[in-house]
């Protein structure tokens, strides 16, 4: 995601040319690569695991969060797919096979279900349409992918208008994320998104806890090669509280059962109360089941997450 000319939320690190053949534009620190990485992924570039060697230095927990991070997404992307038929997936990065949103949904919810993967880099688009949007629309499935940059928040809600039915709950999806988005973008993204949704929708987070050396080495390097792209470490309660700030309450924090010591990524379920849109009309109790969120969210035991 990014502003005209740059990078984007899970890869802000190249500059956006319009073509994916730019070499000078893919030797820069890209988030998707680098996280792909860490996340033992295949799709980095020399220059990412470069990167993402320096901050496991930096920060020694780095590992042990990204692995325990696995579980807590999939915890968080079953927990919103059981509430919800419809899901927006912000920051969608690289594909993952892994419990993919629209898999999960189509399951659960049948024909009803739909999903919208929004991003901001090319390669993560191409994938990410080559991967799911084309066979699941080929299948008759409601998928989209939608090149957004989630730092204009009003164009990505108008957009999702397009798409889905927001006067009914819907369930949000960030996961390594809003960790690429300074404190007053992730305030803009969390106020435009309440101000438009429906009571009841949820959103469900993941982000890494602390691991401030890491996102020091991250962002500089960024910084040295001109590249449009941050890392930015934040506490469970500093996020917490811009979320519940805007309307955003019932944080639900999820804690990995691991053991080993070191500091959790932070998980969380949170809940759009009713009092953040005090004018929106509230649907009445006949909605179909397909339109309401089912509550209380529980993450699923096989996930090894509480």
């Amino acid at each position: 995601m990014s502003t005209p000319g740059t990078g984007k939320t899970m890869t802000w690190g190249a500059a956006r040319s319009g073509t994916l053949l730019d070499r000078e534009e893919w030797a820069l620190t890209n988030a998707a690569r680098t996280f792909d990485y860490l996340d033992y992924g295949k799709d980095s570039w020399s220059e990412d695991r470069h990167v993402a060697v320096k901050m496991a230095e930096a920060s020694p927990g780095l590992a042990g969060q990204m692995l325990v991070h696995r579980k807590a997404r999939e915890c968080v992307v079953d927990a919103v797919c059981r509430s919800f038929s419809q899901v927006i997936d912000l920051g969608c990065g690289l594909p993952a096979m892994r419990r993919a949103p629209h898999e999960r949904g189509r399951v659960l919810w049948g024909s009803r279900a739909r999903t919208v993967y929004v991003d901001h880099d090319l390669a993560a688009l191409a994938a990410v349409r080559a991967w799911w949007e084309h066979p699941a629309q080929v299948r008759g499935y409601n998928v989209r992918v939608l090149d957004l940059d989630l730092r204009c928040p009003e164009t990505l809600v108008n957009a999702l208008c397009e798409h889905l039915d927001l006067s009914v709950p819907v369930g949000v999806l960030s996961t390594l994320t809003l960790d690429h988005l300074e404190d007053s973008e992730v305030t803009g993204l969390v106020e435009a998104l309440a101000a438009r949704l429906a009571s009841g929708s949820g959103w469900g987070i993941t982000h890494l806890s602390g691991m401030s050396g890491a996102a020091e080495v991250y962002t500089g390097q960024a910084r040295e090669q001109g590249a449009d792209t941050r890392l930015v470490a934040r506490d469970p309660e500093g996020l917490r509280k811009v979320f519940e700030a805007v309307g955003w309450g019932r944080w639900r924090g999820l804690s990995p059962r691991e053991s080993g010591g070191g500091e959790p990524p932070i998980a969380a379920l949170t809940t759009l109360d009713s009092s953040a849109q005090p004018d929106r009309p509230v649907r009445g109790a006949q909605s179909d089941r397909s339109e309401r969120t089912v509550l209380p969210v529980r993450p699923a035991r096989s996930t090894g997450v509480d």
